[in-house]
């Protein structure tokens, strides 16, 4: 915990490369940066993405930051160099680090354009995105714009409605449901926050972020008309040796301490947030009950669904458990729903020394999963 608090350190901007691409002297609108690992076959499409943008090459920079690929994905990317008329354009490139952590904190570093929008390699925008998310930007002062998201084979993080209409003006629990890094930000904004993506982190590293930036955002828009960012991921049957690298992360073995490393920083941030006082104690207070409720009912069934025996299921439960008991999951008990109350219960009984059972966990997690998706 006191090691996760030391990274929570104010912004320091280090100095431009100096052998940055520059189509001329103006800023860029946005700087669209793309983190890559062995994408060689995918990130061709992502960047003609970017190219056929409407609203033009000539706003648009490109910073591709790519994580030590063995295939030609960095060649790949630089062929693009000359296929629009840039702002600007750079690919860089570091030793394998296993996160697009890195890549993120060099794209924040290095970015010039007024806004950063973060984009996966494998993924790609729709035509009109960054037109209709800069727009919304401007027009609303916001610090963030989420963009409508289409899954292609998965499903799309979209912020969910809230309850009451007059909660859209300011946080609401829907926001929570959208903690994917693949959207547009301030540039000042996010470089003004006192977290920066945590380079140890092997998976959801996003969420912290993500996390720290809607505790601080002042306004936060959103494009529901048009569609933004296409989240794609690999059908089985599609799947091929150059694809098997690219597996969703949730699914490799991971050990359980390190799977939920994550969480650690994210109620780090919101326990700093509540020691703030203002509309940021008063928000930091809601996101930890509504994050409870997100992981109880949502992310932990579903990562003990994918885990594929009893000794694995059970070694995250306990996990899971300490972390619940560790940030006061229990203390939130007044405002959690029923499925992630259920999940809480199931998680205590079931991690027992003597009655350790991976098969009642299974059953409460797809029980949880189930209902959510019945409510959505």
């Amino acid at each position: 915990m006191f090691g996760t608090l030391r990274r929570l350190r104010p912004y320091q901007r280090s100095r431009p490369s100096p052998s940055r691409i520059r189509a001329d002297a103006g800023a860029p609108l946005v700087t669209v940066g793309i983190t890559s690992h062995n994408d060689a076959e995918k990130i061709s499409r992502c960047l003609e993405s970017v190219a056929a943008q409407t609203l033009g090459a000539e706003h648009i920079e490109v910073l591709v930051v790519d994580d030590g690929s063995k295939d030609k994905t960095f060649a790949a990317a630089r062929e693009h160099e000359h296929k629009a008329s840039w702002a600007g354009f750079a690919v860089r490139q570091h030793r394998a680090s296993g996160s697009p952590s890195k890549g993120r904190n060099t794209i924040m570093d290095e970015a010039a354009g007024e806004f950063v929008f973060f984009v996966d390699a494998d993924d790609y925008l729709g035509p009109e995105a960054l037109q209709a998310m800069t727009q919304a930007a401007k027009k609303r002062g916001a610090d963030i714009v989420v963009g409508r998201y289409v899954g292609v084979n998965r499903s799309a993080p979209n912020v969910l409605e809230p309850r009451e209409p007059a909660a859209a003006r300011d946080y609401h629990s829907g926001w929570l449901n959208s903690l994917h890094v693949q959207k547009l930000f301030r540039t000042a904004f996010i470089r003004g926050l006192d977290y920066r993506f945590n380079e140890s982190l092997i998976y959801a590293s996003d969420h912290p972020f993500m996390i720290s930036a809607f505790l601080h955002a002042e306004r936060v828009a959103m494009v529901e008309d048009v569609d933004c960012y296409f989240l794609t991921m690999d059908s089985p049957e599609a799947e091929t040796t150059s694809t098997k690298s690219r597996v969703n992360v949730s699914r490799a073995e991971i050990p359980a301490k390190k799977q939920l490393q994550f969480l650690h920083d994210c109620f780090g941030i919101l326990a700093l947030g509540r020691g703030q006082g203002g509309r940021t104690s008063t928000r930091a207070g809601k996101m930890r009950a509504d994050y409870w409720n997100r992981l109880l009912k949502l992310h932990l069934p579903m990562l003990l669904l994918r885990k594929d025996d009893d000794a694995a299921i059970v070694e995250l439960a306990q996990q899971a458990l300490g972390m619940a008991e560790l940030y006061g999951a229990q203390t939130q008990r007044s405002r959690l729903t029923d499925g992630a109350q259920m999940m809480l219960d199931t998680l205590r009984e079931a991690t027992a020394e003597d009655a350790a059972d991976g098969g009642k966990l299974t059953a409460a997690a797809q029980r949880v999963r189930t209902d959510v998706r019945g409510t959505a």
